[in-house]
């Protein structure tokens, strides 16, 4: 069963959950925590600017799966509109292609074979890895003007469905397949799947974010995953994908510098970090604010020496620079970019010193968000040992 990687090198963090695990899929070797490409903002042009910028070129496609985009799809005649869909253009081939599909619906509603139609969609477009997609687990609606939640799919279901779609994907399989784990499901459930996934030997695992960030909450059920993992004499052999995690922590107009959430990927455990998803609120100009301001507020870039999203315009002085950055491919991969530079100067500071603390505490975002808060959940041990395996 092809749900395992071997990790040829493992080293852990024993004061957080950062680690560097080195391992090779297909033509791709990973030696740190790596940044994958966007596939839905990237052009062949601006590719061909930042290639050398990435030290493994895979790209990653998220998408919003609903019962009718399957339906389409399996409708579909026309090869390019089912590409389309994927997001996948041609020249990705000799490249890394991933898709991160969140199914906004029961799929055991829709009926097992439909879905199995996607899938082999799916895994032929999809090199050198694998995500069975996640299954969003509940719904929001508006009921007598107030919020109802309501269950989309039971726990019991969601570990079906993943155990189905291995082995629907596991037949003349040669690739990694990565399964999911929606941070939605609260602590119990978490561990039940965890669990679940060690009794059937799945230990490549993708954290779906859906659009939320690196906050409290979500590190506390990272940690709760990680110290089951760790129960079970397991954790030197998983290898974590996290993807769809929110850009900021928090987005406000008024302020110039907004909190990093996505930089703080490696320091939660993930080792191949995908793309970013804002929330489905999507801002809109009032009469206070133009155009152009909404779009210097969208078009921030990653200061790494302080781990703000800033504005451009007072972060970069070069005019044309400026210009290109306001542009949503260059500004996604430019971001990218900075964001996998960084990863390696995580990388290295924690190879040097045996810890990534001091580095990270050095950061003033991290100093300053609620005054340090989220800084001390990230480090919650004062230990100072590093494991070697």
């Amino acid at each position: 069963m092809r749900t395992v990687i071997e990790v040829r090198e493992c080293m852990l963090d024993r004061q957080s959950e950062f680690n560097i695990k080195r391992f090779k899929v297909g033509n791709l070797r990973v030696e740190r925590p790596v940044k994958v490409i966007n596939a839905k903002t990237i052009t062949k042009s601006v590719f061909e600017e930042y290639r050398e910028s990435f030290e493994i070129k895979m790209f990653e496609s998220s998408l919003y799966v609903t019962e009718k985009g399957v339906e389409s799809i399996l409708a579909e005649r026309d090869e390019e509109e089912i590409k389309k869909h994927f997001a996948f253009k041609k020249w990705f081939r000799e490249h890394g292609f991933v898709v991160a599909a969140t199914l906004q619906f029961n799929p055991f509603m829709l009926g097992m074979g439909k879905v199995e139609g996607y899938l082999a969609y799916l895994y032929t477009f999809s090199r050198p890895i694998v995500l069975i997609p996640n299954v969003k687990i509940e719904k929001v609606t508006s009921k007598n003007g107030k919020r109802v939640k309501s269950s989309i799919i039971s726990l019991d279901e969601y570990l079906n469905f993943v155990d189905n779609a291995v082995d629907f994907l596991d037949k003349r399989n040669n690739k990694p397949l990565f399964v999911p784990v929606s941070l939605r499901f609260g602590v119990d459930e978490l561990k039940r799947i965890i669990d679940h996934y060690l009794e059937k030997e799945y230990k490549c695992l993708w954290f779906d974010f859906e659009g939320f960030p690196v906050s409290e909450t979500r590190i506390a059920r990272i940690r709760v995953i990680s110290d089951e993992i760790e129960r079970k004499g397991e954790l030197k052999d998983i290898v974590i994908y996290a993807t769809n995690i929110r850009r900021e922590i928090i987005s406000n107009l008024k302020d110039a510098n907004s909190p990093a959430s996505d930089v703080l990927a490696p320091i939660i455990g993930a080792n191949i970090i995908g793309t970013n998803r804002e929330p489905r609120r999507p801002i809109e100009p009032t009469s206070r604010m133009s155009e152009r301001d909404l779009l210097l507020h969208k078009a921030r870039v990653l200061d790494p020496k302080t781990y703000y999203y800033v504005r451009v315009t007072e972060h970069i002085k070069d005019e044309d620079l400026i210009q290109k950055l306001l542009n949503k491919n260059y500004n996604v991969t430019e971001n990218s970019k900075r964001l996998d530079e960084e990863f390696k100067a995580q990388t290295e500071f924690f190879l040097e010193h045996s810890t990534i603390k001091n580095y990270v505490s050095s950061k003033r975002m991290l100093r300053e968000h609620k005054k340090g808060e989220l800084l001390e959940t990230l480090f919650p041990s004062q230990a100072n040992l590093t494991q070697w395996y």
